[in-house]
């Protein structure tokens, strides 16, 4: 049974994690083998790419097929070979060895605009109006973090802060700011020059997650349809993986932030009945193994499935949403 003939909808609340996100796409497929269809997503990294293409509507089959047959090395290392290229002197030795590229911005770019989405106008709710909130106007949020600013910043909610207006931004390029690591790819500049402020994005990974209830409603009124958060379990630590030099300390720096992001609990019992934890512990975050990456989905249909099983929405209404 799919979502169209059930009408049952959700919002999601979605992490980062680099390989580890993969586990989102099995959390879709599950959602939509229970007839659920996604309303809104609040992701980052991982989660923002994931996301975007939910609520794009890309039907959920196409989204595990895409990220099945994409080559996830040359994928993350696209803008690292990119710089490379740009020496004259190793030119032509990195263009032998990287014959096949998938550039990030237009992977993602082409895959929304087979949808009709390329601004955040095209991902509107539905009945919002021009006295809405932002926060309640878009189907999509997903976190960055301005490094020059020092905040964390939610797009297309906090646009205007930059001088911008938010139908008009790409929600491709808002994705490949959210998911841009450091020394992996190239951060993203935001605003006008001689315009407001102006700031640089990189992953949104790196900061704690959003909490289940960043997309609840704040007008006292009952939901319209649950929200469900997906929490990645980080890796168990390692004591005796000491780091020996710069260059892999900050490899180690690099890796805690990633997988250490999705660590923000539930702050109440109530959020904690609609998070679902999905182990992806021996997982690492950098890891571009295709056979790993249908494994953590694999992770995440399974976390979600149980989930699913035993989800008594009545219920959760009654004991945490009544007045």
């Amino acid at each position: 049974m799919t979502a169209a003939g059930t009408g049952k909808r959700c919002d999601l609340v979605l992490g980062g994690g680099g390989l580890r996100g993969l586990a989102h796409i099995g959390a879709l497929v599950a959602l939509d083998e229970h007839g659920y269809s996604v309303e809104r997503v609040a992701g980052a990294s991982a989660g923002a790419v994931v996301g975007a293409m939910a609520v794009s509507g890309v039907p959920v089959p196409q989204i595990e097929k895409r990220f099945e047959q994409l080559d996830f090395r040359s994928f993350a290392m696209a803008d690292v070979w990119e710089r490379l290229s740009a020496k004259r002197a190793i030119k032509g030795i990195v263009n032998r060895l990287t014959t096949e590229r998938v550039e990030p911005l237009a992977w993602i770019g082409d895959i929304l605009a087979e949808q009709g989405v390329e601004t955040f106008a095209d991902l509107r709710m539905p009945d919002a109006d021009a006295g809405s909130r932002l926060e309640d106007s878009y189907r999509l949020v997903v976190r960055c973090l301005d490094i020059v600013n020092r905040r964390v910043v939610r797009l297309p909610w906090d646009y205007p802060r930059y001088g911008l207006e938010p139908d008009e931004q790409s929600v491709a390029r808002a994705v490949l700011a959210s998911m841009s690591i450091p020394l992996v790819y190239s951060p993203v500049p935001i605003g006008v020059e001689g315009d407001g402020l102006r700031g640089v994005l990189v992953d949104g990974g790196l900061t704690s997650g959003f909490p289940v209830s960043i997309l609840d409603r704040r007008d006292g009124r009952e939901p319209r349809w649950p929200t469900f958060g997906i929490r990645l379990l980080s890796r168990v630590a390692d004591a005796d993986a000491i780091p020996e030099g710069d260059i892999a300390t900050a490899r180690m720096v690099l890796r805690a932030l990633l997988e250490s992001s999705d660590r923000l609990e539930p702050t109440n019992e109530c959020d904690e009945r609609r998070t679902i934890r999905v182990d992806v512990s021996d997982i690492r975050a950098l890891e571009f193994d295709l056979g790993t990456g249908r494994e953590v989905i694999d992770d995440g249909y399974d976390a979600m499935a149980a989930f699913l099983a035993d989800w008594d929405g009545s219920a959760y209404a009654r004991d945490c949403r009544a007045d």
